[in-house]
């Protein structure tokens, strides 16, 4: 993430400046009518009269209808069919419209222009359909690609390791919960890599909103790091007759 000048928080990860009060929207891939987007930061700091000199490029979105929005939860189900959804829009070039009729295009195209900073990619006959990009579920599938980076950080202290993706309310919550729990036992603060820091393969095709967070810990050892690990984000079933925690579902430690 980055702050804005008013404290204004917003995804860094985008190459446009995008609010993290969109997370549901980038979390879903699902903009609605009323949503306003920047590519500039000016547009959340400055005096209109100011902003307007640094903003490019405006985008609009007419339809679909915000009554319409899909579904309750953030998964990556949603996100990955709402992808191909068309979506109808204005686009301004210098606070003016580039085309005096709408511009129909989808999810995933919008998605990608606010991401990559490519406006071309919002038009059907100038670019291919993009691809999805990589979740933060299947990233965390390939964590142990960034050992070498973390155990370079660790420095030699029992560290966890675990994914974030903040635009989703179950991976933040996650990590406030393991945040509360390591806090005294901290050398540092977490230390928040994007993928390409972490040196993780095909890092431009992952997600923008995917974080790798690292937690460089003091005075434990690797044991009871994963039990405080485990304290942070498992809860057995009520009817569960064994333990079923597996550290590798939630991060792992360098």
């Amino acid at each position: 993430m980055q702050l804005s000048e008013t404290s204004m928080k917003f995804f860094s990860g985008f190459q446009w400046a995008i609010p993290t009060a969109f997370s549901d929207s980038v979390s879903k891939a699902w903009f609605v009518e009323g949503d306003v987007l920047y590519d500039h930061v000016a547009a959340y700091d400055s005096d209109w009269n100011s902003a307007i000199k640094s903003i490019q490029h405006t985008i609009q979105v007419r339809s679909p209808a915000r009554s319409s929005e899909t579904g309750n939860q953030s998964t990556r189900e949603v996100f990955s069919r709402n992808w191909d959804t068309e979506v109808k829009i204005d686009l301004y070039l210098h606070m003016k419209r580039v085309s005096p009729i709408q511009i129909t295009t989808t999810q995933g195209r919008l998605y990608v222009a606010l991401w990559k900073g490519s406006v071309d990619t919002l038009f059907v006959d100038k670019l291919p359909h993009p691809n999805l990009p990589i979740t933060a579920y299947q990233t965390s599938k390939d964590l142990k690609e960034v050992s070498s980076v973390a155990t370079e950080i660790a420095n030699g202290r029992p560290t966890f390791v675990m994914v974030r993706d903040f635009s989703n309310g179950v991976s933040r919550e996650k990590y406030e919960k393991v945040v509360t729990v390591l806090r005294s036992h901290l050398n540092q603060n977490p230390i928040i890599l994007t993928p390409s820091e972490a040196k993780m393969m095909g890092s431009d095709e992952i997600a923008p909103t995917v974080e790798i967070v690292l937690f460089p810990t003091k005075g434990l050892d690797s044991s009871q790091l994963e039990t405080l690990v485990k304290h942070a984000v498992y809860v057995p079933g009520k009817d569960a007759k064994r333990d079923m925690f597996r550290l590798s579902t939630h991060g792992m430690i360098v």
